[in-house]
């Protein structure tokens, strides 16, 4: 795969994400068909934990307590052990896969999910990452429709962006509990594209899971793996990856910034 750095136009963006068959996380991934060459950006979804909010530490936190107050003999990875158990395909979201990857039995999973529902914003507080919002303005000054796709509840992911979610478009707002049953990331890039008007190649979705890369390809939509957050490393990403949220701002407007190629 190229691997293109420095200045980055529309095009060169494209070539770099969706232009040829890539291999990410170790498996072979194929463009949509309706892949379109000359697709400009012009709407970016976010996923939200690990690429808005610094939330990590505070879900193994949560998993940590309600193992104890389970009385459950789970062992929870460090942040370290549980970026690598993503990058090696784990699944963990929605939260009920979260804590079924951690090896809590089903009962006890699902205890967890309500009580995660419940406390989680308030008893353990994530915070948005340091530029967020300064990020997400100059995208939104740049012209881009912005939106979100995320497995989290609406609860717990407003309030924590704060002032920054002011950029969002309301029609582009997909939580875990904006459908009854819930709806999937594909389906939700899909349906935010379509709400805007534009081509899913003319849509970017960040996200920091192998999962969000799926759920991008699924939909026909670029990729921006962040290496910043739960799953995805500069090791492992065969995509274009940003290291800060603030790389993000710089590809996505072609300011320049880094890229990486898994070889």
């Amino acid at each position: 795969m190229p691997n293109y750095r420095g200045s980055i136009s529309a095009n060169r963006w494209r070539d770099a994400t969706f232009g040829d068959t890539v291999r990410f996380m170790g498996e072979v991934q194929s463009p949509p068909a309706s892949a379109n060459a000359n697709a400009a950006i012009k709407a970016a979804f976010f996923d939200v934990d690990g690429v808005l909010l610094d939330s990590l530490p505070q879900h193994l936190a949560i998993a940590l307590d309600k193992s104890s107050q389970y009385g459950l003999s789970v062992r929870i990875p460090s942040v370290a052990q549980f970026r690598e158990m993503i990058a090696g395909g784990a699944v963990v979201s929605p939260m009920l896969n979260f804590f079924l990857a951690l090896k809590f039995p089903l009962e006890f999973a699902r205890m967890a999910v309500a009580d995660y529902q419940r406390d989680f914003q308030a008893k353990y507080r994530p915070r948005a990452f340091a530029g967020v919002e300064e990020a997400l303005g100059v995208l939104a000054h740049a012209g881009l429709k912005l939106g979100l796709v995320t497995s989290n509840t609406r609860s717990n992911t407003v309030p924590a962006l704060g002032k920054a979610f002011r950029y969002f478009d309301p029609r582009c707002l997909f939580f875990l509990d904006s459908y009854d049953p819930p709806r999937s990331k594909q389906w939700c890039l899909t349906e935010a594209a379509q709400i805007l008007g534009y081509h899913p190649q003319q849509c970017v979705y960040i996200g920091d899971q192998p999962a969000d890369y799926q759920a991008a390809a699924g939909a026909g939509c670029q990729f921006l793996g962040v290496t910043y957050g739960w799953g995805i490393t500069a090791a492992t990403s065969g995509a274009m990856s940003a290291d800060t949220i603030s790389e993000v701002a710089a590809l996505l407007t072609h300011q320049g910034g880094r890229t990486h190629d898994r070889r």
